[in-house]
């Protein structure tokens, strides 16, 4: 038996623990199974991390994108497989890798052979008020407005439970209205060669959904290759219409004023004298005054259906 190792999050909004029991029941038909409840974030990365060094064949994360994020960061360029089970909110990286919408479906697929996609992300080194720390990102990258506005829609755990997609969708305007129209712009982005002044950037180096459901998130005209950047210079409440219809348009947000789209790019860096806000997959994790991001192909083996659903 191949061995596995499955990470679990019972505060996910779907995670019940009789979800759980029935995983672990038909996992260990085919797995050397064992069980972990991380108490932190810290804690899942670190049990992903030794569960690697071990030689252990499958990591499955169960819950939302936050612990697909956690433990998907330790099995960076390594041999061990991520397994996603989907019981969070949004599970956009699931959806993204056409992993069974329904949690059984997926403890199904991760119980018999199935193939194994090799996952591009996105390396980035940070230093903040924290200290230098290093991140990969598995499907979306941030600092400044969309990193604020993962922020504040976390704070509200309740909402985020109950509405959703909805939930995400009113923080955003909301903040956009509110304290990103009054940014200035201190952030420094080098990239290709150029410097531009903003308030962050978003990099999508992933065909990503958004959190407002199955519309997809469009920087540029075309899909990254590798990685297409967003640099927003500037954030007007007035413009909250253009960013949506930019944003959910086949266009993107090129030609939305204040916003600067750069295609066809693999590294990029970011500073700034005022820590500012990041996210990695919509989890937020701090602030930095620095970022140096990189491009890595096929850096992590994710367990993938035959045929992804439609």
């Amino acid at each position: 038996m191949d061995t596995a190792l499955l990470i679990a999050n019972p505060a996910a909004s779907q995670f019940t623990g009789g979800l759980h029991r029935s995983a672990v029941r038909v996992l260990r038909k085919r797995h050397d199974l064992s069980v972990a409840w991380p108490h932190s974030a810290a804690h899942a990365r670190e049990l992903a991390a030794e569960a690697a060094a071990a030689g252990t064949s499958l990591v499955i994360a169960m819950g939302g994108d936050g612990i697909v994020h956690h433990v998907g960061q330790s099995l960076v360029g390594t041999q061990s497989i991520l397994g996603i089970i989907p019981a969070g909110t949004t599970n956009v990286l699931g959806r993204m890798l056409g992993t069974p919408k329904r949690p059984s479906t997926s403890v199904k697929m991760l119980a018999n052979p199935s193939r194994t996609h090799a996952h591009s992300v996105l390396e980035v080194d940070t230093d903040g008020p924290d200290g230098p720390s290093h991140t990969a990102a598995l499907f979306s990258f941030g600092i400044g407005p969309d990193a604020t506005i993962v922020q504040r829609a976390e704070a509200e755990p309740y909402r985020k439970y109950r509405f959703g997609s909805l939930h995400y969708a009113r923080t955003a305007i909301a903040t956009v209205r509110g304290e990103l129209s009054k940014r200035h712009p201190d952030v420094v982005v080098e990239v290709a060669g150029r410097k531009l002044q903003s308030i962050g950037l978003l990099a999508q180096f992933q065909n990503v959904f958004t959190y407002f459901g199955r519309m997809p998130l469009n920087l540029g005209p075309s899909s990254p290759d590798p990685v297409t950047l967003l640099v927003v210079k500037s954030i007007r409440a007035r413009r909250t219409i253009s960013i949506l219809r930019g944003a959910l348009g086949e266009e993107g947000l090129g030609g939305v004023r204040g916003f600067r789209v750069i295609e066809r790019i693999d590294s990029f860096t970011a500073r700034c004298e005022t820590p500012i806000e990041m996210q990695a997959d919509g989890e937020f994790l701090g602030k930095v005054t620095s970022v140096s991001a990189r491009f890595s192909p096929h850096a992590l083996r994710v367990a993938v259906p035959q045929v992804p659903e439609s």
